[in-house]
């Protein structure tokens, strides 16, 4: 496959990514809130079913998109503004979700370290999915911005 075609994959990766978050949650991830609710899982597993498929999807389209990136942006594109606003998108959408994870986190102060480190840890795959938004709507913004520098 040609590099800036694993590119174009990526980018269509990280949309189906976060696309299938929402639909997840929506859809089945009622069923694991009851499982949850009901003490069958624990919150760390709820964490891992609820995100896994995300991050797995945001994995595979940072790899791919990183594979082939500076030849798909030497390419003529029309629709590379687009792209720079996706990837702005992306980075916002990580970084308030992930804003908002952390704020929770800060209302908690527990009198001992315990409750926090508890709420951190089962909810770090979430983390982990929103910094992969982040970093992957970072590196596609920088390298539009990079490209329409570049030919000025």
């Amino acid at each position: 496959m040609q590099s800036s075609r694993k590119t174009h994959v990526g980018i269509i990766l990280f949309v189906a990514s976060v696309c299938f978050a929402f639909l997840w949650s929506f859809s089945v991830g009622h069923l694991f809130l009851s499982w949850y609710r009901s003490d069958q899982i624990s919150a760390l597993l709820y964490a891992i079913l609820m995100v896994s498929p995300s991050v797995a999807l945001a994995v595979a389209g940072f790899v791919s998109y990183v594979v082939g990136r500076k030849e798909f942006w030497k390419s003529n594109l029309r629709q590379k503004r687009l792209l720079a606003f996706l990837g702005l998108a992306l980075m916002l959408l990580g970084g308030f979700f992930g804003a908002r994870a952390v704020y929770g986190a800060n209302l908690l102060r527990p009198t001992s370290g315990d409750p926090l480190v508890r709420y951190l840890s089962s909810n770090s795959p979430y983390f982990i999915l929103l910094a992969l938004w982040f970093i992957s709507g970072l590196l596609m913004f920088a390298d539009a911005v990079e490209t329409f520098l570049s030919k000025r």
